[in-house]
């Protein structure tokens, strides 16, 4: 019997959104594991541990497994010092808890038959005004040569990632805010992040997945493009709070079914 998967972009520590989703996940699907596209919420201080217990609670009730592709805005420190333990068929990752995981770059496993690679992080467009340890860390962009040794490794079905790569590999709304500047970010700024689409894009057309997922740019969309005689799924997953944060993932046909946001809404005060 096939595992029930979820999907879900952004939560930014926010405790009684992600607690909600997982029970609503559980709970209305059936779900078992989570595939989070990253800023899931790993954050140093009492407040990132409070929020990881909180989390591995209502995973633990609901027996929900959540394997993390971890966003720019997380504590790129403490994961790159979490050890790498193999505890079950995901194979040998970073156990924050006993129930959540985060994955490291470049990392592949199978569910339900299909091949998966994992390769977070993104450049931080608001990187000047935040502070390198406390809010920010330099780890959060893809490097070269951890791109190179992604694409080196060859195909995959599904790739997970939190930034999206750069055209033809993106969506139509991410397209259009890539080519906008409505925030008046300092050129500095939008340079880095093009920077991190083009290394991705790298990592990308080596992999050839069938679909992608990713988060990051806090809106949903979803397209079918062709590439070099291939078809590929680019997923966008919204941020918390939103429509089209979650998602449920059908790996026989490679598709998403997209879950609306009134019912997690409903549940904020039952978690």
């Amino acid at each position: 019997m096939a595992e029930r998967i979820g999907l879900a972009g952004d939560w930014h520590g926010n405790q009684t959104w992600a607690r909600a989703s997982i029970r609503r996940l559980a709970t209305d699907h059936g779900v078992t594991t989570l595939l989070h596209a990253g800023d899931f919420g790993i954050s140093p201080g009492p407040d990132g541990e409070a929020y990881l217990d909180a989390m591995e609670r209502v995973c633990a009730d609901f027996g929900v497994r959540v394997l993390v592709t971890p966003g720019n805005h997380e504590d790129w420190r403490h994961i790159n010092r979490v050890p790498i333990e193999e505890r079950d068929t995901v194979g040998r990752v970073g156990w924050l808890t006993n129930h959540i995981a985060v994955l490291p770059r470049g990392h592949r496993f199978t569910l339900n038959g299909r091949s998966f690679v994992s390769l977070g992080g993104a450049p931080s467009v608001d990187f000047q005004y935040r502070s390198q340890g406390h809010d920010w860390w330099a780890e959060e962009a893809i490097t070269e040569l951890e791109a190179a040794a992604v694409a080196a490794a060859g195909p995959a079905d599904v790739m997970l990632t939190h930034d999206s790569p750069m055209g033809p590999w993106w969506t139509p709304r991410v397209a259009e805010l890539c080519a906008t500047n409505d925030w008046g970010w300092p050129q500095e700024a939008l340079a880095y992040a093009a920077h991190g689409r083009r290394v991705l894009t790298m990592a990308v057309e080596g992999v050839k997945p069938s679909l992608l997922i990713h988060g990051h740019y806090h809106l949903v969309d979803e397209t079918v493009i062709e590439h070099d005689g291939r078809s590929c799924r680019i997923v966008s997953l919204h941020a918390d709070g939103q429509g089209g944060n979650l998602a449920l993932l059908d790996t026989e046909r490679l598709g998403v079914k997209w879950l609306g946001v009134a019912r997690v809404a409903d549940q904020w005060k039952k978690v």
